[in-house]
């Protein structure tokens, strides 16, 4: 028990805003409207609106954390580039690599810490410019020793060279090659391709619906795209959802990782510039404050697999969030799991016993996109803002990553008091 001064652990938490910047195209052949951006310079636009509409002086801000798999270059610690150009010199900062996971578990060590009361205000989020750090195409029949070989030679494997012992224990092409991972997932657990691309096909007609009904205006902020041709205009979408997409033309793409395999280029994920964000606090600080919460934390996870089966993680984190909340999947009235390949939260349905229908219910990143570093905090704020709309009551998120482990995060929405909801600004 607290003595009195003594603060009461554990400390709930609420999340009482979050925001994204637009998802850009990441491609060499077609580059999107954020090629020419930095991912920390997303991110810092992120954190001074959100700074902006919850009111907060940055003095306020204890961490900062910011997750990405490439923390190299430009993308160096980003978290304390970020916390610099935002806040002060006393604010910390947290870079995580939790490969695509990142930007969820860097929440999450900020939600520990707030618990614990290590903290009172943590700014959570993640970024990533894959134009800039793109990801390298690997299929069943890639060489990998050829592969490493070229990059030395080239210098990229400066930036990545896993330890070759680890082909004794994994094989490299699913080690690495996320694709075989994700037709590795189809054939142990039976799913067709048709099925992959009517959940491909639902994903953009889900995330177009979204757009033309508003679902986004609070989630997504405007920013400056500039396109091939070299005009520049303010963008406030995602830039690789089809609304026109058809079932029909989606049936004829060719599986991209295995000869009559069942995962293509609809049914994946596409390459995304992006940055995301979410403030976290001490409930008591924010009633002090006069923010009303957009919902409060209840369990989180993180869990690992057989890295050639990558994308069951997710379904592994969240059945161990669902357990530590005292709660079973029925009870979860909407769901977000990384498409980083349909296949993915597909799996996650069938052993959850989960509605399609309640997964994944805006879109997901086979159209709006994979910005790997930002992707984990962007599914946990579009499902907190759904869950607001529809006033669920719990809901969860979770994210596959490389090397198979996964995080999940399950949050409550309370009838919170009255004051200044930021998240709708």
């Amino acid at each position: 028990m607290a003595k009195k001064g003594q603060t009461k652990i554990p400390r709930e938490v609420v999340m009482v805003d979050f925001a994204r910047s637009p998802f850009g195209r990441a491609s060499q052949k077609n580059p999107g409207f954020f090629a020419h951006m930095r991912g920390d310079d997303l991110a810092i636009m992120v954190v001074k609106e959100l700074l902006r509409r919850t009111k907060l002086d940055p003095k306020m801000i204890d961490e900062i954390t910011m997750g990405s798999p490439n923390l190299t270059g430009e993308q160096q610690n980003p978290a304390r580039t970020v916390a610099l150009l935002t806040c002060r010199y006393e604010t910390r900062a947290l870079s995580v690599d939790r490969a695509c996971t990142s930007s969820m578990a860097g929440a999450q060590f900020g939600i520990m810490a707030i618990q614990l009361g290590l903290e009172d205000i943590v700014i959570g989020g993640g970024n990533e410019s894959c134009s800039h750090f793109p990801i390298p195409l690997f299929t069943a029949t890639t060489d990998m020793d050829t592969f490493i070989k070229d990059a030395i030679a080239s210098g990229a494997a400066a930036r990545g060279n896993p330890n070759p012992k680890l082909w004794e224990v994994v094989d490299a092409n699913t080690m690495i090659g996320m694709g075989n991972t994700a037709e590795n997932m189809a054939e142990m657990f039976n799913i067709s391709k048709e099925e992959q691309d009517v959940w491909a096909w639902k994903s953009n007609l889900r995330a177009a619906a979204a757009y033309k009904e508003g679902k986004f205006k609070h989630e997504i902020i405007p920013m400056e795209g500039i396109f091939p041709d070299g005009t520049s205009k303010i963008v406030d979408y995602d830039e690789s959802v089809r609304a026109d997409s058809k079932m029909e033309k989606i049936r004829t793409l060719p599986p991209i990782y295995k000869l009559g395999g069942t995962v293509d280029a609809a049914n994946s994920s596409k390459e995304a510039d992006g940055a995301a964000a979410g403030v976290f606090m001490a409930k008591d600080k924010a009633r002090e404050l006069g923010l009303v919460p957009m919902c409060t934390v209840r369990s989180i996870a993180w869990e690992a697999c057989d890295p050639k089966i990558m994308g069951y993680s997710a379904t592994l984190a969240s059945k161990k969030a669902v357990e530590r909340a005292g709660l079973t999947p029925k009870e979860i009235e909407l769901w977000e799991s990384n498409a980083a390949f349909a296949v993915a939260p597909i799996v996650q349905c069938k052993l959850m016993g989960i509605d399609h229908e309640k997964m994944n219910v805006n879109g997901d990143a086979c159209c709006i996109g994979h910005a790997i570093g930002a992707s984990g905090m962007r599914m946990l704020g579009t499902l907190v803002h759904e869950m607001n709309r529809r006033k669920s009551r719990y809901g969860c998120a979770a994210i596959c990553g490389g090397y198979g482990q996964g995080t999940a995060t399950l949050v409550e929405r309370e009838e919170y008091w009255e004051g200044h909801r930021a998240w709708l600004s």
